[in-house]
């Protein structure tokens, strides 16, 4: 998992870097973006105090089963899952604000780097979604104990590194727009 998360991170970090590249490039004829353009849409700094409620969400559920709480584990991964689910929905009324506004992917860098920043995230948030479903899945049917946890650790080691992504990333849009 640790070598699967640094590949992510590395991932991210040279989309990121890719994104000041151009954002900075100072050979660069047309604008970074239309005077006329909405900035981010507010929905994205709700969405990211919805995806550290998550992270703060599944932490509790691993503390949970390590303290041999089931029933409080499994309580604690649903609703970090619920506020994954309402994350990737917040990033899409993000497009539908900006789509309403006719920023589209082809209008120009700032609106392609958005889209495909925002999108690469949210595939990862989808993916993690996945295994925190199966790990709802098993904490429900009570096979987490104080000694046995290890499909939270894993889950909660990707979902936590996606928060922090996501904190970067949010900043890194903050200030490139």
């Amino acid at each position: 998992m640790g070598v699967f998360l640094i590949v992510v991170s590395i991932l991210f970090v040279a989309a990121m870097l890719g994104y000041a590249v151009v954002r900075l490039d100072p050979s660069r004829v047309e604008p970074w973006r239309d005077p006329e353009t909405p900035g981010l849409p507010h929905s994205l700094l709700l969405s990211t105090g919805i995806i550290l409620a998550s992270s703060v969400m599944l932490h509790r559920g691993l503390l949970r089963a390590r303290r041999g709480e089931s029933h409080a584990c499994a309580r604690a991964l649903v609703a970090a899952y619920w506020m994954g689910v309402l994350f990737v929905l917040l990033q899409g009324v993000a497009w539908w604000v900006l789509v309403r506004e006719r920023v589209l992917i082809t209008d120009n860098l700032y609106a392609w780097t958005f889209y495909v920043l925002t999108a690469l995230h949210a595939i990862h948030i989808i993916g993690g979604l996945i295994g925190l479903e199966r790990t709802v899945a098993q904490a429900r049917l009570g096979a987490y104990t104080p000694s046995r946890h290890n499909g939270i650790v894993l889950c909660a080691m990707y979902w936590h590194t996606l928060a922090a992504i996501w904190l970067v990333l949010y900043a890194t849009l903050w200030v490139g727009s």
